[in-house]
């Protein structure tokens, strides 16, 4: 269930799952902030994600037909990456359990890298909506590198060059998680990256990025 609402310039909304709900609101025109609550039964959560609904009504607000794809998607940062709190495309997607655990070390957010970067841009986002992740990747790089890059060249030989890869690669998962969308350029360069990890971990662990690699592959990319 999801309910949309506004009431003068502030809009709220909530998407309720399983036994947790996530409300989402702020001022419009902004990205706003995003509460999880979680629950003991299924039954317990929609009946206070009811109860929320009908007090914000008797306040005032609106329901309103929104286009949920349109939304940017910014995680509760007391809980981390969240299918609630993840665009619809990247749900439809990557299905996986993997793929939104931060406590995998090879998962896009789980490793430390991943997760900065997937806070960096959620931080970039709400000052510029239209950022370009790719430029965004390089510039994570650049300051990790303490000087500029311009391609995998640059940091091939260096001694982090794993976590750079990895920047690269969480950057276009980032993108699909907050936007829905991703860029052609984004995705052959996070692609490149993971089969560049695919030749750095141990064979145990390739299928991961092996799957990883197809999937965002096969992610239809943006015009």
């Amino acid at each position: 269930m999801k309910t949309y609402l506004q009431h003068t310039k502030k809009f709220w909304n909530i998407r309720v799952g399983s036994d947790e709900f996530a409300v989402h609101y702020g001022k419009l025109g902004t990205i706003g902030k995003v509460q999880i609550k979680y629950f003991e039964s299924g039954d317990i959560c929609r009946k206070e994600a009811d109860k929320r609904i009908r007090q914000k009504l008797r306040k005032g607000y609106v329901e309103t037909d929104t286009d949920w794809d349109d939304l940017i998607y910014v995680d509760d940062p007391e809980v981390g990456p969240n299918r609630l709190t993840t665009h619809t495309r990247f749900n439809a997607h990557f299905q996986d359990d993997y793929y939104l655990d931060c406590t995998d070390e090879y998962s896009p957010f789980g490793s430390d890298e991943g997760a900065d970067v997937l806070v960096m841009f959620e931080d970039a986002i709400r000052k510029d909506r239209n950022i370009d992740f790719l430029v965004g990747a390089y510039d994570i790089v650049s300051g990790w590198m303490e000087r500029d890059v311009s391609s995998p060249d640059d940091w091939a030989t260096y001694e982090y060059g794993f976590d750079c890869d990895v920047a690269v690669m969480s950057s276009a998962f980032t993108s699909i998680k907050l936007t829905g969308h991703l860029d052609a350029a984004l995705q052959e360069q996070g692609v490149a990256a993971l089969d560049r990890l695919i030749q750095q971990v141990k064979s145990e662990d390739r299928p991961r990025f092996e799957s990883m690699s197809l999937q965002l592959n096969s992610f239809p990319t943006s015009i």
